[in-house]
């Protein structure tokens, strides 16, 4: 269900661009700014902007703001721009006060009318009897208008309630808490991304420490983000109706997982730090125990001696540690955002063999009858590496590409309609060459919808 606000918000500018008919009711100012984050490119000049150059005015806002207690350094007194509504007539305009900024300081309506109520219908009146110079509908809304964001798609710190849905993940903000819920299916950390590695989970993820630097709090709220959860094995063998992709060859053990994790953030400079993940099996590969012989993803192999076995690879604990740093290509128009990730990952796959005896079923991994264990032994092995860009202003999209466990894992998704349906692609190929070449090393291309409603 799309959010109301904001479809009557959109209806109402697309009317406007065709022509123009009678305005919907009236919005927030809070829902009209997230609005105003996410606005088709073709429907930016409905949004009258100008920066006001009458000297006598200029002094009266930059006053107010000072007697705001806003911090002086962040005032510019030639440097104001007023932001309206659309308005439904260009022949006599209306103008609706949204937003006024002065330097990297500014003010929504609530508090233009509660601070400023006899200047904004001066700086609002239709003829605007003062010096001011019209910002071409060409250039971005700034700052201000768009937030710099750490994670527009999956995490947006802007929010107080957050729901997404993927085949992939789902995410869950829990209101005011600073709480989020994060379920996914798949390795991505070692390049198995979905139904790949037979595993899937769920983490908590909590804000340890907050970042009282203001120049930087905005996009960065938290010196240190901690995760932690379980992980539990996926019984399906089969793909049912997703027979495009390749069926799973491997498979999480029994006894599930535990994962843990942070991000920590740099206090003399947070856009720089480390960020950490592991994920270790809670229980080991018991002869003793009885399976479900018909839940695991097996293949054939000839044993040493000669024999045919039939093999269930296991992936066990898997992990990275990696120096990351986030980049803003403009932080005053925060519109384009990378983070570079470099660093060490490690992964660990056991193969066992499948055995029945007098109708028993269970794993044996302790012979030597040609059975592997694959883990890091070359250089290429232990790269972890990722590099994600991600624009989250007019048209929020983002692509990402990683390197891990020698495989390229490539992400791209892009919204459908509005902020609330997109499109998440991602596709896992095996660069591991072909002496090494592994049965379990599979390429998979994945794609789904996913739902987001922010507010």
């Amino acid at each position: 269900m799309i959010n109301k606000v904001r479809f009557i918000f959109l209806t109402c500018m697309t009317l406007c661009a065709l022509g123009g008919v009678a305005q919907a009711q009236s919005t927030s100012d809070d829902s009209i700014l997230v609005a105003l984050k996410t606005v088709d490119p073709e429907l930016l000049p409905y949004f009258p902007r100008w920066i006001i150059t009458e000297p006598n005015l200029q002094l009266q806002i930059y006053q107010i703001f000072i007697l705001d207690g806003r911090d002086k350094r962040n005032l510019d007194m030639n440097d104001i721009v007023v932001t309206c509504a659309p308005i439904k007539d260009p022949a006599n305009p209306v103008y609706n006060i949204l937003l006024i900024e002065c330097g990297k300081e500014k003010m929504v309506s609530s508090e233009i009318d509660a601070k400023m109520r006899k200047l904004s219908y001066k700086i609002a009146d239709p003829k605007r009897p003062y010096a001011f110079r019209d910002i071409p509908p060409s250039t971005p809304p700034s700052s201000a208008v768009s937030d710099a964001i750490l994670d527009y798609m999956n995490t947006p710190t802007n929010v107080t309630h957050a729901f997404s849905a993927s085949l992939f993940e789902q995410t869950l903000k829990l209101g005011k808490t600073d709480f989020w819920l994060h379920s996914m299916v798949g390795t991505e950390g070692s390049g198995y991304t979905f139904l790949a590695p037979g595993e899937a989970k769920v983490l908590l993820r909590r804000p340890l420490y907050i970042n009282n630097d203001p120049e930087t709090r905005p996009a960065i709220p938290n010196l240190i983000n901690f995760h932690i959860g379980f992980g539990y094995r996926l019984t399906d063998t089969s793909n049912g109706l997703l027979s495009f992709i390749p069926e799973r060859r491997l498979n999480a053990g029994r006894g599930g997982k535990g994962i843990f994790g942070f991000d920590l953030h740099a206090p003399f400079h947070p856009q720089v730090g480390v960020s950490f993940h592991l994920e270790v099996p809670m229980a080991g590969v018991d002869s003793t125990k009885t399976i479900d012989a018909p839940t695991y993803s097996v293949y054939r192999r000839t044993g040493l001696d000669g024999r045919e076995m039939t093999i269930a690879p296991l992936i066990r604990t898997t992990g990275y540690a990696a120096v990351f740093y986030n980049w803003w290509v403009d932080p005053e128009v925060p519109e384009n955002f990378f983070r570079f990730d470099l660093g060490l990952s490690y992964t660990d796959i056991r193969e066992t063999e499948v055995v029945n005896n007098n109708g028993n079923v269970f794993l044996r991994g302790d012979n030597n009858n040609g059975i592997g264990l694959f883990h890091p032994t070359e250089f290429s092995d232990w790269i972890y590496a990722k590099i994600e860009y991600r624009n989250q202003k007019n048209f929020p999209f983002g692509i990402s590409m990683q390197y891990s466990n020698n495989y390229l894992l490539s992400r791209v998704y892009v919204p459908l309609l509005g902020d609330w349906l997109y499109l998440d692609a991602r596709y896992a190929y095996s660069t591991i060459s072909a002496e090494r070449a592994r049965p379990f090393d599979v390429s998979t291309f994945m794609l789904s919808p996913v739902l987001r409603f922010n507010f």
